[in-house]
């Protein structure tokens, strides 16, 4: 687990360098705020489109080939990124990133592969914290290494250091992670990739609590993701500040949802277990949008991200844990696949509204609509909370 933790640590430490410098690389080469949002809904459709199969690979063939090739990938569009000169090369880049970010489901399924049900919320919750480290480091030295200034802002620099940063994380794989998933529980149907795929949809889909859970993925990640595409252009036009302040504000959501992660998932899950801990993160999503949406202070922002991190930090670990309850050995990997790739879905949606919504509402308008999706998504957490627990 302390293996798994350090490459996935390092790899969203790449990632994470980009995500305060991209809104900026867009307008550098010609986009506005619609096309901004458009290209980060891309990366997530792509991921969407691709997390399922990716899912069945690693159920057939082992997790650690596909996140070896996965995470060459990765280091593929981070190069990409650096080079990019032009709209269309930025698309590829992050194209081919998103691709490759069908992965997450069987990092999740890693994790299923090595621990038990008492503990596999707490180990959820380590697996995200490692994210969270990621996501708190990486945007604050993505915007150290490009500036202060948007206007002269380096954007290759943190590109090619997030390229580096994955080499890292490709090695660390290749020389220290084993193999969780043995033979006997591996998948060996026959059948074509889309029946297949077709098949454990169906099954997937066909148990309520599943998806009940997978809409209100949909639902939060619409909020959370509509958040993230415009915050750096909000943040800029609102509060004035630049790239590195930006990275500086994403650091300290990192470092709330990683201490929550490693400290209070796994007390409060054998407190009040998983389903009433995702109705209160559904509830601390939509309170900290609405407190976003009126905020016009660095101090009111800090607040309103405060929930926001609390509650997406808290939501992932848990949702993940309670969809892998309905999952056969054999089947996790594409049952977890489908379940971050509904994430994803909603990660295309959140992108695609956000821009629109900033250019022509109000630049607070996106934030007050996810606050509102909260309503119908902590009805539909309630459900889980009444239904009885999964065998």
């Amino acid at each position: 687990m302390r293996i798994l933790f350090l490459i996935t640590f390092v790899n969203l430490l790449g990632f994470g360098l980009i995500i305060p410098l991209l809104p900026f690389y867009i307008e550098r080469v010609g986009g506005g705020p619609e096309i901004i949002t458009l290209v980060i809904a891309l990366y997530s459709l792509l991921q969407f489109l691709t997390a399922p199969t990716i899912g069945r690979l690693s159920d057939r063939y082992g997790r650690r080939p596909v996140l070896i090739w996965t995470t060459v990938g990765v280091i593929v569009s981070h190069l990409l990124l650096g080079f990019a000169d032009s709209l269309w090369l930025v698309i590829l880049a992050r194209s081919v990133g998103g691709i490759a970010a069908g992965n997450v489901g069987v990092i999740f399924a890693y994790v299923t592969d090595i621990s038990s049900g008492a503990d596999r919320a707490k180990f959820m919750g380590y697996l995200g914290a490692a994210f969270s480290l990621g996501f708190m480091f990486g945007p604050v030295i993505g915007g150290v290494l490009a500036g202060a200034d948007v206007e002269t802002a380096n954007f290759m620099l943190p590109a090619f250091s997030a390229a580096g940063l994955t080499v890292v994380a490709l090695l660390c794989l290749l020389a220290l992670l084993p193999e969780s998933l043995q033979a006997e529980y591996r998948s060996d149907t026959t059948d074509s990739a889309a029946a297949t795929l077709g098949a454990q949809l169906r099954t997937a889909f066909a148990n309520r609590t599943f998806a009940i859970l997978s809409v209100i993925a949909i639902l939060l990640y619409i909020s959370w993701s509509a958040l993230l595409s415009i915050f750096a252009l909000w943040n800029n036009r609102v509060l004035e500040l630049g790239p590195r302040d930006i990275g500086l504000i994403f650091m300290y959501s990192g470092f709330i949802g990683a201490l929550c992660q490693l400290t209070l998932i796994g007390p409060l899950t054998k407190r009040f277990g998983e389903p009433a801990l995702l109705l209160l993160t559904v509830v601390a999503m939509g309170f900290g949008l609405w407190a976003m949406a009126d905020a016009t202070t660095v101090t009111a922002t800090l607040i309103a991200m405060t929930l926001l991190s609390i509650s997406h930090s808290m939501f992932s670990p848990v949702s993940t844990s309670l969809v892998s309850k309905y999952a056969l050995p054999t089947e996790r990997g594409v049952l977890l696949g489908v379940f971050q790739g509904v994430g994803g879905f909603g990660r295309v949606l959140g992108p695609a509204y956000a821009g629109v919504a900033f250019a022509q509402l109000g630049s607070g308008s996106a934030y007050m609509i996810g606050a509102l999706l909260m309503v119908p998504c902590a009805m539909l957490a309630i459900a889980v909370v009444r239904r009885p627990a999964p065998a």
